[in-house]
């Protein structure tokens, strides 16, 4: 089976003078982002980077991301991705974790890395322009080795490596690709940041392996998007609810003055879809949003039909080749698969050629996330009569989505936990309209220490990326626990969803 960097070049050989990618009013061509990540990858190579080692990559949405992503997986190493936000302390454990070998970030991110004890680190880049070589033809590569390592929060606190090979991602996104009818004639604005697998796997690489173009912006603006979606002639574009509910707000003027008939397809994932925006958008776009499920241990796994009913809150059915069944979550708790009953709610869990090969340097947790060869997602769903799955829920309230971003509370917990005025904290996802789910802290501070919201906000800015920040700080004397040590947490979201809903 062909390596993703083979498929690119098969790609280029193909399409070579059409538009690959439009950017900042500059038009690339195939053959030019080729030729900039083929010299690249020679130039890594140079730098002593072997097959297997971890390259970071860490830019804005630009023609120099696009470039050091395709760049890298062609050297046959394995692309670590990471948010320009990161703060230092993110930043350096996910570059050290991973091991990494050389790193292309932001001027930022270079300063806080040569500053680090990182022994692994050898080179840091804050341009893939600053390296030049002559370019050359692909390696032979391994389609089981892990084309990217991409690191997501979970229940533990510390975020986990999730190894993806170019096996699975191929597998998987050229599905997408077939059940969506991608063709080499679709334009996507993307305006979703590219450094999870949502804008980079599906934005960037499923169109570069598909020939078709993007138009990409470095970021998301409602007031902009109508606008350019006509400027570009685009036929696609993908965002999260978040995205969706600022785009049905918009003013009358801002959607009759553009024409949008060439939008084919309007996708959103990472977090359910409202009714609400799902109603008002067809109303007012006069399209069906596609709805589609999945998680970066295993890509895109569930999505409602191109062709067929659409409903609001329903994630359609398994794409081709994926067994997905629900189960009953405590029998699976205790190592047993029983399937739950015909309409009832159970756990998703996931097989098939799109899974992930496991966590990087963590046998025990992907031990613990696999079940016969299945996939534990953490997440509820009900089967409809027709067959299509509507999500109710996650078995984990550590996990919290917002704003299309998945968010470990306990990561959250760990850093205001290390205040000195906050003697316990306890991290939730509360319902939220607009966001999906609201971060917010319930904190009991040290007696008398006359803490503030405004103070702890502060605080945890210099510690976590912008979407950790609690957009909520709560003081509370106890907060509710079921135990020594142990929070109360589905009690607490009640509790704070009450109060939000009173004020």
């Amino acid at each position: 089976m062909p390596t993703l960097g083979h498929a690119f070049a098969a790609t280029a050989a193909r399409r070579g003078r059409s538009i690959a990618l439009l950017h900042e009013g500059a038009t690339y061509t195939f053959a030019d982002i080729a030729g900039r990540a083929a010299a690249l990858a020679t130039a890594l190579r140079q730098r002593g980077v072997h097959p297997g080692d971890r390259v970071a990559v860490g830019l804005a949405n630009s023609v120099e991301l696009v470039t050091a992503v395709l760049g890298v997986i062609q050297s046959g190493a394995s692309l670590v991705p990471l948010n320009p936000a990161y703060s230092a302390d993110e930043l350096c454990y996910v570059v050290g974790d991973a091991g990494v070998r050389l790193a292309i970030v932001t001027p930022e991110h270079a300063a806080v890395l040569t500053q680090a004890p990182l022994p692994d680190l050898r080179v840091i880049i804050d341009s893939p322009e600053s390296l030049a070589a002559e370019p050359q033809a692909p390696r032979a590569g391994d389609a089981e080795a892990a084309a990217l390592i991409v690191y997501t929060s979970g229940t533990t606190g510390h975020p986990k490596g999730v190894m993806l090979s170019h096996r699975a991602l191929l597998s998987n996104l050229l599905t997408v690709a077939r059940a969506w009818r991608w063709t080499e004639a679709d334009r996507l604005l993307l305006t979703l940041p590219c450094f999870h697998l949502h804008g980079l796997g599906l934005g960037i690489i499923t169109s570069f392996l598909v020939g078709s173009s993007v138009a990409l912006r470095r970021r998301f603006v409602a007031e902009e998007v109508c606008a350019d979606l006509a400027a570009v002639q685009a036929t696609m574009f993908f965002g999260v609810p978040t995205i969706y509910n600022r785009l049905v707000a918009l003013p009358d003027g801002a959607l009759s003055e553009h024409a949008l008939h060439r939008m084919r397809l309007w996708v959103s994932g990472s977090a359910p879809l409202t009714a609400a925006t799902f109603e008002q958008f067809e109303q007012r776009f006069g399209s069906r949003i596609l709805e589609r499920y999945g998680m970066t241990e295993c890509g895109f796994v569930l999505a409602s039909p191109y062709e067929g009913p659409r409903r609001p809150g329903v994630v359609g059915v398994p794409l081709p080749g994926i067994d997905v069944r629900l189960v009953d979550s405590e029998a699976a708790d205790a190592g047993r698969l029983l399937d739950a009953p015909p309409a009832t709610q159970g756990e998703i869990l996931i097989k098939g050629p799109n899974l992930f090969s496991g966590y990087w340097n963590r046998p025990d947790d992907t031990q613990r996330a696999l079940l016969d060869g299945y996939l534990r997602s953490g997440d509820l769903a009900v089967r409809e009569a027709d067959g299509m799955f509507r999500i109710v829920g996650r078995s984990s309230v550590d996990i919290i989505k917002t704003r299309g971003f998945k968010v470990g509370a306990v990561e959250i917990e760990d850093c205001l936990q290390r205040h000195p005025h906050v003697q316990e904290v306890a991290v939730v996802g509360v319902p939220d309209p607009d966001q999906g789910e609201r971060v917010v802290a319930a904190i009991t501070p040290v007696r008398d220490s006359g803490v503030d919201a405004e103070t702890l906000r502060h605080f945890a800015r210099q510690h976590l990326a912008p979407h950790k920040v609690p957009a909520e700080f709560v003081f509370m004397a106890e907060i509710p626990r079921t135990g020594p040590g142990k929070f109360k947490k589905k009690e607490l979201i009640r509790q704070l969803a009450a109060r939000r809903a009173a004020s």
